[in-house]
């Protein structure tokens, strides 16, 4: 592999890293917490968020900045030219449905919306947008032009920001895929494959047509657009089509709650990299570390937002996904 000398060195600090991680036992403790407060003095005593101080109990900038912590590490670490760039590409696609939403007049907070720099500062993103050229990547420039010519039209909404940008983002992360590492591939196949499952589910619930699923479709994955369409719509053929792919299980914990499909589907994509993480000549240990922070934020999310609305611990353990491992 190329760059293997810097990834090996990457890895490495990520290994010093993961002891920082999210334990089970400081987890409980959190839930345990009868208010927010409580719930954030743990976070204090672990130095979350560098030991960032919030006003209150605001812990929402303090998940923001540990996360803009992590990602910046491994934009920092990572060797270029090898995969990374597909996982930071989520932060700039999100960048520019939350400046393309304030630009066409949705009441929005950009501040709240705005997610850490991905291989795109956000500064020149937005400087970018504004000049009106995104030429520097040609699936983003292609899909901005798409969103801006249907506004024009009168025919724009925040739905289509939404679709255009999640469809021209898997078509760049499919393109990039035959020179990335084969967990990384793995991982993109089956995050496209069980997100268009979710799509295809959620149609269907809300009596959408074919051409709904079709407009919120993603390349990438194993199973094509054109062995749904073969279904005919016809739920029990979605249902042996998925499990003949591996799916099987997520089919049934969709049939029961799309929450619980979700949780599912996060900790099956975590393991496809955690699998690997003791591998020092692989990308695994240091992305490994980065999606176990991210998750990690997700879960504390949930969790803070659970104990601030007084949900109960049952339903709240549902929700939460599990820590990497």
């Amino acid at each position: 592999m190329k760059n293997r000398d810097g990834l090996i060195f990457a890895n490495a600090r990520a290994k010093s890293k993961e002891n920082n991680l999210m334990t089970e036992e400081r987890l409980h403790r959190i839930m345990e917490s009868k208010t927010v407060a409580d719930a954030m003095r743990v976070l204090s005593e672990m130095n979350y968020a560098g030991g960032m101080t919030v006003e209150g109990e605001d812990f929402y900038s303090l998940l923001k900045e540990e996360e803009r912590l992590a990602t910046a590490f491994v934009l920092e670490a990572a060797p270029k030219g090898i995969g990374f760039e597909c996982f930071f590409m989520k932060n700039d696609y999100h960048n520019v449905k939350a400046l393309l939403k304030v630009k066409y007049g949705r009441e929005v907070s950009l501040d709240e919306m705005v997610m850490p720099d991905g291989n795109i500062p956000f500064a020149e993103l937005k400087r970018r947008l504004e000049e009106g050229k995104t030429d520097f990547d040609p699936f983003l420039d292609g899909a901005v032009k798409r969103i801006e010519k249907l506004f024009d039209e009168g025919k724009g909404s925040p739905r289509i920001i939404d679709t255009e940008l999640d469809r021209a983002m898997y078509e760049e992360i499919r393109s990039m895929l035959p020179s990335c590492d084969g967990c990384i591939r793995r991982y993109f196949e089956a995050q496209a494959d069980l997100i268009n499952v979710e799509t295809w589910l959620r149609a269907k619930r809300i009596g959408a047509g074919a051409i709904f699923f079709e407009s919120n479709f993603l390349v990438g994955g194993r199973i094509t657009l054109k062995q749904f369409s073969e279904c005919k719509g016809e739920k029990e053929k979605v249902a042996k089509l998925v499990a003949s792919y591996d799916y099987k299980s997520f089919w049934e914990k969709a049939e029961e709650s799309l929450t619980i499909y979700e949780t599912a589907r996060d900790d099956f994509l975590l393991k496809i990299i955690s699998v690997d993480k003791a591998d020092m000549f692989s990308v695994a240990p240091v992305l490994g570390y980065y999606l176990a922070k991210l998750n990690e934020v997700k879960i504390l999310r949930v969790v803070l937002v659970s104990i601030k609305n007084k949900i109960a611990p049952e339903e709240m353990k549902k929700r939460v996904r599990a820590l990497y491992a």
